[in-house]
Parts: structure tokens; sequence; C-alpha cells
């Protein structure tokens, strides 16, 4: 399954560029370390909080165009759990805004069975989860990437 969600930053592709260069422990909400994080979704009114195991690559940048690799599982009872693949993507929406895509997909576990779940309630949860992701991500990228503006305009 394919989930997806974009949000604009109101800052140049430049600037978030170098924001996210900084490293996944400045951009990646309630990033804990090297490898855990903590994906939290909305869905129906229901705060739903899973930790996970994440693997942010290193940004790869074609152009105006960066793309930063990210997989995550959950860390209990990973069966029950599809393990998302997928990438943020940067693109310039015009001079001063840039696009943040966060997208990816899954298979559904649990075979027939979680196909159904998916079809009826899971992925909701993936694109409620997906979202929060990238509003979460252009939140903070945007506050890096004005305050890496400020401190370059200040006189020294």
């Amino acid at each position: 399954m394919f989930v997806q969600h974009s949000v604009h930053i109101n800052q140049p592709i430049a600037t978030v560029t170098a924001a996210v260069a900084a490293g996944p422990r400045q951009w990646f909400p309630r990033f804990d370390g090297p490898i855990h994080a903590q994906i939290a979704s909305r869905v129906s009114g229901l705060g739903l909080r899973k930790n996970v195991v994440i693997d942010v690559g290193a940004p790869l940048t074609a152009g105006d165009w960066t793309e930063v690799p990210i997989t995550w599982e959950a860390t209990f009872i990973k069966r029950l759990f599809p393990v998302m693949t997928g990438k943020v993507e940067l693109a310039p929406v015009d001079a001063q805004i840039t696009r943040l895509t966060v997208c990816g997909m899954y298979q559904p576990p649990l075979g027939h069975l979680g196909e159904q779940l998916d079809e009826a309630v899971m992925h909701r949860v993936a694109e409620a989860t997906v979202k929060d992701l990238a509003e979460s991500i252009a939140i903070r990228l945007e506050a890096l990437a004005a305050d890496a503006a400020n401190a370059t305009v200040r006189p020294v």
C-alpha cells in the first residue's frame, strides 16, 4: 500500500536542504537515538503512538531536489505491524517556498486477514501517521531554516 502527504515550508529550498543536512536528530520528531524514534498520529480523535526502529539514510540531492530514504518498523510485536519503506522529499515550489513530501509503501502483515484489516482501519492509521510525520518534520525544518537564515543576517 502507498501513502503520502505533502506540506509547504515557507523557506527557500537551499536553507531547508541545509537544515536536513544537520542530521535527523535535529529534524526528525521524537528521534531518541541513532535508531529509535516514536511515530504518532491521531485517528478519529484518538492519539496513537508506537515505538519504532528507524533507519534514516543520507540525503541524496539532484539539482534542487533532495530526498532522504527512511524505513521504520515496530519494536514490539513486529508481526502485527508492517515495515514502512519510503522517503522524505524536498522540492522547490518557488524561490521562497519548499514542498516537503513524506511517502512510503508497506505490505499489510497477516496475509488476507491483514489486507482486510488494512482496508477497514489500518490504511487510515498509516495515512494519519504519514500526515503527522510530514507536518512535524515541516515544523522542525522551517524553524531550523529560519534560525539559520536569521543567523546569517545578524551583524557581527
